[in-house]
């Protein structure tokens, strides 16, 4: 595996619309059973003053992983003799959350959150780097793409705890009613995907739009671009991480992708209004003939069959290949223990004992994330499931988002690029032009 953003995506587990619903407005949830006394005020749970407390921070423990944490979380509490202070919040108030318990001196003992958040940790010096620990045998453990997706600045600042990647859904039963043929659907590049959807566009036997686009304002929207950006050959950050938006092969890819809607018509009829959720759900509801997601999505619908609330058949490609090769966003969520920690031996052993291989499969499984060790990538359940061995395949295209303090703004400033392409206010390298020249000085600050 190489590395994403972890995705961004491990954000989103399979079970994303429950979790809204659960979790509702307060976007706080803490596991009962762990660290034994109330409530405290910040809602994590209060433990015995007998004993050592570790503080464990996570986001987005939904229905499918609560019984996880709730069962280890209460292994450990007995096998260490101490309390165990388990909190989850929802990721809209993740990073909120996090800056304001440090900033409060409040930071908890250890966190899992996106890697792509360490850069900004550690320009707080918030982070205790873990080189005594991502050294051996435990190193050993992760693939070198997963292990450096945690390192920054010649450090180790976190702990590889999830990933994700993405491949392309097709539609069989859309595929086959177009002409399309469903078992070699013929999609190794953009532009097989561009004619399979011309197709299904003019077939009179589907009523379906070919292909999901994200266009909205939201953080996705880019994820989803970038595929086709580095695989016409451009970059986001030179090796210096100076911006490099602006090139003639992103002018090139940001035309393709705004053009599907704008050109060719081969999209849902709303991009601009559409996340990467909302064509997601459209392909889950047999409504789209193809989407770029990640594996969760094929969970979900093997998940609804099993319900009788979806009933077709879909497949599994690699994303397509653009003029200077093939790439596969990649998302990587770490584990962390802050620099504000009393009992780092501790915050250690919580994270040793979250790595033991059974956990780690438990994990992944239940989770809908790839496996982070190498041991778990292996097994059977991984390699030979139509839904996940594309996506372990996947891993070796997997690409991830450059490291910066300032990424959310770039990423930002991206998505407005995208924007103003797929609306027609601006051309390609006009959009991109404008882009570079306000992250050039949004890096110099």
């Amino acid at each position: 595996m190489m590395p994403h953003d972890t995705d961004e995506s491990s954000e989103n587990s399979i079970d994303r619309r429950q979790l809204l619903g659960a979790l509702g407005a307060g976007g706080l949830v803490t596991i009962a059973g762990c660290g034994g006394g109330g409530n405290n005020s910040d809602g994590t749970t209060s433990g015995d003053g007998d004993k050592e407390t570790v503080q464990f921070l996570t986001m987005g423990v939904g229905d499918n992983i609560k019984s996880f944490f709730e069962e280890n979380n209460t292994a450990f509490e007995e096998e260490y003799g101490v309390n165990l202070e388990f909190t989850s919040v929802t990721w809209g108030n993740a990073q909120s959350t996090v800056n304001n318990r440090v900033e409060g001196g409040k930071a908890p003992d250890v966190a899992r959150w996106p890697a792509r958040w360490i850069p900004q940790m550690v320009g707080k010096d918030a982070l205790e780097p873990l080189d005594d620990l991502m050294q051996g045998d435990f190193l050993d453990r992760f693939p070198s793409g997963i292990s450096d997706g945690v390192r920054y600045q010649d450090h180790y600042y976190g702990v590889p705890w999830a990933a994700s990647n993405k491949c392309l859904y097709y539609n069989k039963d859309v595929f086959e009613k177009a002409g399309l043929d469903p078992e070699n659907p013929s999609l190794d590049s953009w532009e097989d995907m561009l004619a399979a959807a011309k197709q299904i566009k003019t077939s009179d036997n589907v009523s379906t739009p070919a292909l999901g686009l994200a266009g909205a304002d939201a953080i996705e929207t880019a994820s989803q671009y970038y595929h086709y950006h580095w695989s016409y050959g451009a970059d986001l950050v030179d090796d210096d991480n100076n911006p490099v938006v602006n090139t003639s092969e992103a002018a090139d890819a940001l035309d393709f992708y705004a053009g599907l809607s704008t050109e060719y018509g081969v999209t849902q009829s709303s991009p601009l209004s559409s996340t990467r959720q909302d064509i997601r759900q459209l392909f889950e509801a047999g409504e789209i003939g193809m989407v770029i997601g990640h594996v969760y999505t094929g969970l979900n619908i093997e998940s609804a069959k099993e319900k009788d609330e979806a009933d077709f058949n879909y497949g599994i490609v690699q994303v397509p290949k653009g003029p200077a090769g093939r790439y596969s966003l990649f998302t990587i969520d770490s584990v962390t223990v802050f620099s504000q920690t009393e009992v780092k031996d501790l915050a250690y052993d919580l994270i040793k004992f979250y790595f033991d291989e059974e956990r780690r499969f438990q994990y992944s499984k239940q989770k809908g994330f790839l496996p982070v060790t190498k041991a778990v990538s292996e097994r059977d359940y991984f390699t030979e499931s139509g839904n996940w061995a594309p996506f372990v395949e996947a891993s070796q295209y997997a690409r991830a988002r450059p490291k910066l303090k300032q990424f959310g703004q770039f990423n930002n400033r991206m998505v407005q690029a995208i924007q103003e392409t797929l609306a027609g206010q601006k051309s390609a390298q006009a959009a991109l032009d404008s882009a570079q020249a306000d992250l050039e000085e949004l890096m110099s600050e």
